[in-house]
């Protein structure tokens, strides 16, 4: 088994987030990519039966959950600084239908920061974060935007007042306080993994391009 590189790792550090290539043989993934058109009902040679109400829906598909390899987890125990993580038994799939709105590019948020759900920042809300790849993604087709280093710009400004911070509500509200450098539009290819931190500012992006993009989302 191949494990990350120095220069992965330190990568991760540094921006708060990673796409990684090889985790998934390419079998896998190809197989993953028909279960989930499968899944959503959908013919991928029909945009007729691209049913754009779908986006986010949970499988059980073992074609899906099977994306998760082994190499797979221990990237994420990895960048996590953890070890025991078990694969899902189930697939949360994150997909975005193309739209004929124009691409526009969107603002940043953090996960777990719904203000119902009661999440404080400090310690961590979960360990790390994952967008599995299942088809290739073009320019403006719907790709992850990152901000790179922006976790450490999070991280500074809520240690420098825990109070109004204490909740990953409150610091999801700051964007104002502090002063992100330029957001990257990922264009993985399928079966690319995309770890990202907690505090890793990031977005979903419109798709404007001909084809849905097909991924899942997990959280450990």
């Amino acid at each position: 088994m191949i494990g990350l590189t120095d220069e992965q790792r330190n990568s991760y550090e540094e921006n708060g987030y990673l796409l990684v290539s090889g985790l998934i043989p390419e079998a896998v993934a190809e197989a993953a990519e028909a279960a989930m058109w499968r899944c959503i009902g959908a013919d991928p040679n029909d945009p007729e039966t691209w049913n754009v109400s779908k986006n986010h829906q949970v499988f059980d598909s073992p074609e899906l959950v099977a994306c998760y390899t082994l190499e797979f987890i221990r990237a994420a125990e990895t960048l996590a600084g953890e070890e025991g993580f078990k694969p899902p038994a189930k697939a949360y799939a994150i997909n975005v239908f193309p739209t004929d709105a124009e691409w526009t590019r969107p603002g940043p948020h953090i996960d777990h920061a719904i203000k119902d759900h009661g999440h404080k920042t400090f310690p961590r809300a979960f360990r790390v974060a994952t967008m599995t790849f299942l088809n290739d993604v073009p320019p403006y087709g719907g790709g992850t935007v990152v901000w790179p280093g922006g976790h450490r710009q999070l991280e500074a400004l809520a240690k420098s007042d825990p109070e109004t911070y204490e909740m990953m509500y409150d610091l999801n509200r700051a964007w104002d306080k502090i002063d992100l450098d330029d957001p990257v539009e990922l264009t993985p290819k399928r079966g690319d993994v995309l770890f990202y931190h907690y505090l890793c500012p990031h977005a979903g992006s419109k798709n404007v391009s001909d084809r849905p993009r097909l991924a899942m989302n997990m959280k450990w």
